[in-house]
């Protein structure tokens, strides 16, 4: 069992940092696998990566669930939307966990932590820049615009699939910009995207030789991760402004892309 691989300490540890995280990112329609990674990479140091996307896989659909859940009682999802794009997303999966599975770990992490700086660096300039919130969401949009959505949305699929996250690094700022989407309804659409995409790219795993999925870990910590995503996007929803949210969850991941640099560098 992993529970003896890990030890009791680390597990600890690790269930205080995941909920903190759910709590957050879920009001960020992301699944919170840019931290969720890092975080069991830094304190399982008996599991590879192989064994680790999977784990933060399940992590990331509670992570998605909740936020779905608490947005769509607002009616901040756009269901028509998010389920068309993540249509699309399923292609990428396969490509990710394809990814993950045969290439050599340190690809995957020096992948992962670059991801993670462009990331951070692309919200960083985001919350510099200020950019006004659109005054409605549209309900129709064009055929080159439906185009634009779908191909990334295909990458979206091949970055939940590769590094166990929700693909909300791409998919919130896609619905906002190509769409012309409000942030909140962005959020809850995006978070609706991960809860199809993470189980999707779970199932892929599960018949891939390539990983191992830890249940007795998943079965300890993911009910954990739902609560605290129920509770956080419920009360950041009443009482938390979005930028806010948004420097903390910036701050967070450079200090993710940080970490997998220092296992790269010292491994």
């Amino acid at each position: 069992m992993a529970f003896e691989a890990v030890g009791v300490e680390s597990l600890l540890i690790v269930a205080l940092l995941v909920a903190s995280v759910a709590f957050f990112y879920s009001n960020l329609g992301l699944g919170g696998g840019q931290l969720y990674v890092p975080i069991m990479d830094l304190f399982f140091v008996s599991l590879v990566m192989r064994e680790i996307v999977p784990l933060s896989l399940c992590f990331a659909f509670a992570t998605m669930v909740s936020s779905t859940y608490s947005h769509s009682k607002k009616q901040f999802v756009d269901f028509r939307l998010g389920i068309t794009l993540a249509g699309a997303g399923l292609l990428g999966v396969v490509g990710g966990v394809l990814f993950t599975t045969s290439v050599q770990e340190n690809i995957v992490k020096g992948a992962f932590a670059t991801l993670l700086v462009i990331v951070a660096t692309k919200m960083m300039y985001d919350n510099y820049r200020a950019r006004d919130e659109p005054h409605a969401s549209p309900t129709e949009f064009s055929s080159k615009t439906k185009l634009a959505g779908m191909g990334v949305s295909v990458l979206t699929g091949f970055l939940v699939g590769s590094f166990g996250i929700g693909g909300g690094v791409v998919s919130v700022p896609l619905i906002i910009y190509v769409f012309k989407i409000q942030t909140r309804r962005a959020i809850g659409t995006s978070a609706l995207m991960g809860a199809i995409l993470t189980p999707a790219a779970l199932a892929a795993y599960a018949f891939n030789g390539g990983a191992a999925i830890h249940v007795d870990l998943a079965l300890a910590l993911t009910p954990i991760i739902f609560i605290m995503a129920i509770i956080g996007s419920t009360w950041g929803l009443a009482r938390l402004r979005t930028r806010v949210v948004k420097i903390i969850f910036t701050c967070g991941v450079y200090l993710a892309a940080a970490e997998m640099i220092y296992s790269l560098l010292a491994r």
